[in-house]
């Protein structure tokens, strides 16, 4: 009965992790994936020349080490790579998975040390992966959030520096140097770019790319559009930096309403978990048949099931598109 305990607890943990992660991800700063303006983004892209979209990756890769552009020819490194660089983070694709092997191999070997069966101990191991994934979703989502909460103050920015004379490249200089990061190492990356000698295209597909967010589709739409149709683009940036305030007002003001919401599913969910430690305790015999009893067992598992899926449809009813 001792296995039946130990899978109880690792239910526990897996069902605590991913309710966790379904509440506390941020609404804002979310990758926008199917607007209609990321998907004209992507035609643009698409129609963009043979040797442009080769200059494009051999920038890129050359960015990259030697083991880790072997790694990114496979889909599934390529997007381990993709979604670092989305969370900011710095890190080696090469170090990523060498520190994750060890940390699954150092998992199994303790386990093994406490008499755990290998077919309990690798599978345990593998849960390394989806903690190292939420932890970048996690931190993609607060850097997009804080890259959409300075994007109208960079607007702004460009929109003095054009209304002033100066060219769209000086104005990604000027809001490189006066703007903390995210969005401050951006516009400089992006301002290294068209120096070394880059489209303003390309460099805007880049931003895209590292930043998809509604409002760098929004942005990245006007100053594409002004480049082949002409037009005022210090008066497009300024209704677009507008349009965004009031996104992120009504966005704030939202979360402040749901408040109450989020904190009533916070104790609807974890009440079973904090009767469950508090009987345990109190009197350990009363909660015994759960994990020893295969019937409990299966009575954890349709639980555990029923409150992952009610923490997610939580989710979807109180966070809102904005």
């Amino acid at each position: 009965m001792q296995d039946y305990y130990v899978y109880f607890l690792g239910l526990l943990f897996v069902a605590v992790f991913v309710i966790s992660q379904a509440l506390l991800l941020p609404s804002a700063g979310k990758k926008a994936k199917h607007t209609a303006i990321a998907k004209r983004l992507k035609e643009s892209q698409s129609n963009l020349d043979l040797e442009s979209r080769t200059l494009l990756k051999e920038h890129y890769l050359r960015s990259l080490s030697p083991l880790d552009r072997k790694l990114v020819r496979y889909s599934f490194f390529a997007n381990m790579k993709k979604n670092l660089e989305l969370a900011g983070l710095d890190w080696s694709l090469t170090h990523v998975v060498l520190i994750l092997a060890v940390l699954q191999f150092s998992t199994v070997v303790l386990l093994s040390l406490l008499h755990q069966p290998l077919y309990l101990s690798i599978p345990v191991s593998l849960l390394w992966w989806p903690v190292f994934y939420f932890y970048i979703v996690k931190k993609t989502a607060t850097r997009l959030a804080n890259f959409e909460e300075q994007f109208p103050d960079a607007l702004d920015i460009m929109r003095r520096m054009l209304l002033s004379g100066n060219p769209i490249t000086q104005a990604f200089n000027e809001v490189g140097n006066e703007l903390n990061d995210p969005i401050g190492s951006e516009f400089k990356n992006t301002f290294n770019l068209l120096n070394y000698g880059y489209d303003l295209r390309l460099a805007i597909m880049q931003m895209v790319e590292r930043n998809p967010t509604v409002s760098m589709f929004a942005f990245s739409s006007a100053v594409l559009l002004q480049k082949e149709t002409g037009g005022n683009l210090a008066e497009n940036l300024e209704k677009v930096s507008q349009v965004l305030r009031s996104r992120f007002k009504l966005a704030r003001k939202i979360r402040t309403l749901s408040a109450e919401s989020r904190m009533s599913a916070w104790i609807l969910i974890l009440v079973p978990f904090a009767v469950f430690v508090m009987l345990n305790v109190v009197n350990p015999d009363f909660i015994a048949p759960l994990y020893n009893d295969p019937r409990g067992i299966k009575m954890v598992l349709v639980g555990v099931v029923g409150i992952v899926i009610g923490a997610l449809w939580i989710r979807k009813i109180i966070n809102f598109e904005v």
